[in-house]
């Protein structure tokens, strides 16, 4: 009888975890590689370079809705970061030397570097999606500017991004604030305050990442090594 039991209860979270994953799947809306592809073209100029080689990559569930990621391959060093909503609108792309990922970062686009950190794990570079506007309209992506470059939505196209506040909110590509750029920073070593001219890359682990205008390396500081003006400006991007 206990056998029994046991059983039925395992049965029953089993078609529980069964039943959650299958609701989750079908809020996913995502195009596949052939209607995405349709989708840009339709628009075509600097949208659908020629040679351009679009895959699927993944879903980020951001909010109450997902966005879907597609890599736009032009040549091993420039890619089209491409966004859809979860309504199979086309909504735009970024530009970026470093590909997609399917690697999870909570409400974030993941983009492969290419390099590994201090630690030998593969790093990324991150681009998060505001729940109620959408994509950022402009981001660094490695130490290097990229703007979201919005494509035009068909005549009557449904849209919005879905939020415990209102379900219709439209999604927006606003700004979502100050961008990097090169800037001196003071770095306190040893009781002694170092110059350097570098830009923020992201925010890691504890640390504040920053490439140096000088060389290019990218480098790691905890935030109290950095001098207070040099943190409250790295707390912008946090």
């Amino acid at each position: 009888m206990k056998k029994t039991l046991c059983m039925i209860t395992i049965f029953a979270l089993a078609a529980g975890f069964t039943t959650d994953a299958l609701a989750k799947q079908e809020r996913k809306n995502q195009p596949k590689s052939r209607e995405a592809k349709e989708a840009i073209e339709a628009i075509g100029d600097e949208h659908f370079p020629e040679k351009i080689k679009i895959k699927r990559v993944s879903s980020i569930e951001v909010g109450d809705t997902y966005y879907h990621i597609y890599e736009g391959k032009l040549d091993k060093l420039n890619f089209h970061i491409i966004v859809f909503d979860n309504y199979k609108n086309y909504l735009g792309y970024y530009k970026s030397n470093y590909p997609p990922s399917n690697n999870e970062i909570e409400g974030s686009i993941a983009l492969d570097s290419g390099d590994v950190d201090e630690n030998g794990d593969q790093k990324y570079y991150a681009i998060p999606i505001n729940p109620k506007k959408g994509p950022p309209g402009k981001v660094s992506i490695g130490g290097i500017p990229s703007e979201f470059m919005k494509a035009p939505l068909p005549e009557g196209a449904k849209t919005g991004t879905p939020s415990a506040d209102n379900a219709d909110d439209k999604a927006t590509m606003e700004d979502e604030g100050p961008v990097p750029e090169y800037r001196e920073w003071t770095i306190m070593h040893n009781g002694k305050k170092i110059p350097a001219r570098a830009i923020f890359v992201r925010f890691s682990a504890g640390k504040v990442y920053l490439k140096l205008e000088a060389g290019g390396s990218e480098k790691g500081f905890s935030l109290h090594k950095l001098s207070r003006e040099a943190q409250a400006y790295a707390k912008q991007f946090m």
